[in-house]
């Protein structure tokens, strides 16, 4: 009761969805039912635990607190480097103890980018750099990251770019910043073993190739790549039966010292080593915490209920960092300590010691996969389906050969032997290797990458309930058949949420994907299904978050994993970057439209795109003007351009498209293209009114002529463009020629565009996901008190 009132009174007051207002109400009846009621034992843990919850935010509003003068200038400042990611084309560097030159102090942490690969500092070393910064802003879109939430609970409150004419005030590094240096530089080449090493011994995986990222994701491996539970906890056992082994090699050790307790002490001890060498990012704070509980639990067994002790951490845990209260990292820890728990508590002593460990690993990953599984499809947006055989194979594979021999090979770092490092290191990466091929053959297999609507909360409630249910009843019973009835319920869950939600009406989707074009029309078929027809996704290269994974998370939260038609209008990465990422995040396409144009065919990413597709089983049109394609209930009109068109400026290759929806509404796709092309299409008589349209050109001065503007007449005009773009887009005098007309313009910076055409009133909805109102509060008690 006390563990269940402390959850549920930080969730009250770290959670935004719920009002402060209501925090206030609830705490004021709690209050007076303490004071007039005996049964007052739980009411005062909620309210110890509102207190705590209370107080930790208003902390996280003070860290991330600034005020205007750091915006919307260049700014000198000296900050210590924290970490250093790097992208590529642009290195993210994390800034701490900021220090502008005029004195002033910024109490959290900034994340600055730096689009140089080859002059960078160390970590550790203290800066003189002159930065522009922002704050953190989400994407407005349906299904969307909450990237804010993200930076406010790391205490991250600015972001920004950094020049290059930055430099070293302070080349001296701590301890433990020339300790990691020592352990990346023994590290493979081989950018999938660099990584992949990188991220068990140095929590950094940013340097892991995408595709083997995204085979972890999908087979539910993901939680080896992170320093969590599991590799705290198979650290502190290798320490302690090592330790065990060698203290019972002696009789009179054994008889005067006692072995086990201090075997249990060697092992937390390095375990807490190993963290701090990855320099505890929060996971391995938390891992850390319930790895003592769990030590605590086994050593104090026979005086305590071990799930009391492990409930008690996780009030610890939350003590100590509130915001965990929403990190699935915590809750994967906490459900497989309780599973080992429990089958400790309830397994039978056999003296087939390979049998019993084998039976345990498949239990608790069972039981973990099984009580994850809910938390698993609203992170990763799918159903890992051969997560137990591919925990089976992986996790005996890294917990017995690759994580001892990569620690190993880190111990013979830190000790200067690099050339033994380097051997022990790349014998880890042979593991590795195997590992990567046998889960990339999984991923490939039926199922193994199969996306998801997410479910209402009601089945996560429904699913969970049985489960436990299950559980509970064949670990008391010792009923072999627990299991069968837990595959039913599984089997039932997993046909639930792959169906895909029928859409009450037709809507048509501007994404809110920054300075590029993504926009998706969503039909509402007569067979109660769905055709999906999405135009353009936008996205860096190499970059694994962008248009494409954007506009592939929006659209499974509007109930839909595959796409009927997608359309690139032109070869430009702001409008076809992400669409490789696109097809890697959904079930199936049916067909890819591009325009028959030169520039299309020797185009690299479109090739790539082309092959992708193919490959899914779609088939590739290639579209010229005057073409006219049925597209679900609507008919698609191709404007231009003309077959083996090859202008100077591939802006003018756009696919121009008129469609002609269901309830004679029309809607207008104009691509990047410009005046010259605007001038030919009113020449040639095929620009007339439409309902809607996108903005050419993201609303540049280039296109939109008062002639075209003129002949479109749009109600709705939207232009795609990023917050705050440095291109000024839309440009004023454009916005102003078709509000002149009549029409009502629309940015994606404000969040996505949605359109349903059938409406007579209320057509037009602007996407958004801000709730800043216990934010803001919180900032005004900051503000008068500290």
């Amino acid at each position: 009761m006390p563990a269940l009132g402390w959850m549920i009174g930080i969730t009250l007051l770290r959670v935004q969805s719920i009002s402060w207002q209501w925090d206030m109400w609830i705490a004021i009846i709690l209050c007076l039912w303490i004071a007039v009621s005996r049964h007052r034992y739980f009411c005062l843990w909620l309210l110890a635990g509102m207190c705590w919850g209370g107080m930790s935010f208003v902390y996280d509003v003070w860290q991330t607190h600034y005020d205007d003068s750091w915006l919307n200038q260049k700014i000198a400042l000296q900050a210590d480097v924290e970490n250093i990611q790097y992208h590529g084309v642009y290195t993210r560097l994390g800034l701490n103890h900021i220090v502008r030159d005029d004195g002033q102090r910024l109490h959290g942490r900034v994340n600055v980018y730096l689009w140089s690969y080859k002059h960078l500092p160390k970590e550790g070393q203290r800066i003189h750099a002159i930065v522009s910064l922002h704050p953190p802003r989400n994407h407005q879109n349906p299904g969307g990251f909450d990237y804010e939430s993200y930076c406010f609970k790391h205490h991250i409150g600015l972001t920004g770019s950094m020049g290059v004419d930055w430099f070293i005030v302070s080349a001296q590094q701590s301890m433990l910043a020339r300790m990691r240096a020592k352990v990346r530089h023994a590290l493979p080449k081989d950018a999938e073993e660099q990584g992949i090493l990188s991220a068990l011994l140095l929590a950094e995986r940013y340097a892991i190739p995408i595709a083997i990222q995204d085979a972890f994701s999908a087979t539910g491996t993901a939680h080896l790549l992170a320093i969590s539970g599991l590799h705290v906890g198979m650290v502190a056992a290798w320490a302690g039966f090592l330790s065990f082994y060698f203290l019972t090699r002696r009789e009179s050790w054994i008889i005067h010292i006692p072995v086990k307790a201090v075997s249990l002490m060697m092992g937390v001890a390095v375990a807490m080593a190993y963290a701090s060498l990855a320099d505890w990012p929060l996971p391995t704070q938390r891992a850390a915490l319930m790895l003592v509980a769990a030590a605590l639990a086994w050593y104090l067994r026979a005086r305590y209920i071990p799930i009391n002790i492990l409930l008690a951490a996780l009030m610890l845990i939350l003590g100590w960092d509130p915001s965990a209260i929403t990190s699935i990292s915590l809750w994967l820890s906490f459900l497989a300590t309780l599973a080992l728990l429990m089958l400790m508590q309830s397994s039978p002593v056999s003296h087939n010691k390979v049998w019993v460990y084998f039976k345990s690993l498949m239990q608790v990953s069972l039981l973990a996969s099984l009580a994850t599984l809910p938390l698993m499809i609203d992170v990763f947006g799918r159903i890992p389906i051969w997560s137990l055989l591919a925990n089976l194979l992986l996790v005996p594979l890294y917990s017995l050969y690759i994580l001892p021999l990569a620690l190993l090979g880190e111990i013979m770092a830190l000790l200067s032997w690099h050339d033994g490092a380097m051997g022990i290191m790349q014998a880890a990466a042979w593991g590795i290797d195997i590992a990567n091929q046998c889960l990339l053959h999984i991923h490939h297999w039926w199922g193994g990458n199969l996306w998801v609507v997410p479910p209402s909360w009601w089945w996560h409630a429904l699913y969970i309930l049985a489960w436990m249910g299950i559980a509970v009843w064949g670990f008391r019973q010792r009923n072999p058949r627990w299991m069968l009835w837990i595959a039913g319920v599984l089997l039932v869950y997993t046909l639930v949420i792959v169906q895909e939600k029928t859409p009450r009406e037709t809507s048509w989707i501007a994404w809110d994907v920054g300075q590029g074009a993504a926009a998706s029309l969503i039909q509402a078929m007569p067979n109660g299904k769905a055709h999906v027809f999405v135009i353009d996704v936008p996205g860096r290269k190499n970059s694994r978050f962008n248009g494409g994974t954007t506009v592939a998370a929006g659209l499974r939260h509007l109930g839909q994993t595959h796409i009927d038609v997608l359309m690139l209008s032109h070869a430009q990465s702001d409008h076809d970057g992400g669409a490789l990422r696109l097809l890697d995040s959904i079930r199936s396409v049916g067909e890819l439209w591009l325009a028959d144009v030169p520039v299309n065919h020797r185009h690299r990413t479109l090739n790539n795109v082309v092959k992708r597709v193919q490959g899914m089983g779609g088939t590739v049109r290639w579209l010229k003007q005057g073409d006219v394609l049925p597209l679900g209930n609507a008919t698609l009109h191709v404007l231009w351009p003309p077959q083996n068109y090859a202008p100077r400026n591939d802006n003018n290759t756009s696919l121009v498209c008129s469609i002609i929806l269901k309830h004679k509404k029309r809607l207008l796709i104009s691509g990047d293209m410009e005046k010259p092309v605007e001038k030919i299409l009113l020449k040639q008589g095929l620009i007339g009114h439409h309902d809607m349209m996108l903005m050419p050109h993201h609303g540049s001065g280039t296109s939109s002529t008062l002639a075209f503007v003129q002949a479109v007449h749009p109600s709705y005009v939207i232009a795609q463009t990023a917050y705050h773009n440095h291109f000024g887009f839309p440009k004023p005098d454009i916005v102003q020629r078709y509000q002149a007309v009549g029409a009502k313009v629309l940015n994606t910076h404000k969040g996505a565009v949605i359109w349903y055409p059938q409406r007579q009133e209320n057509n037009i909805h602007v996407f958004s996901s801000l709730n800043h109102a216990k934010y803001d509060a919180a900032l005004q008690w900051v503000k008068l008190f500290l």
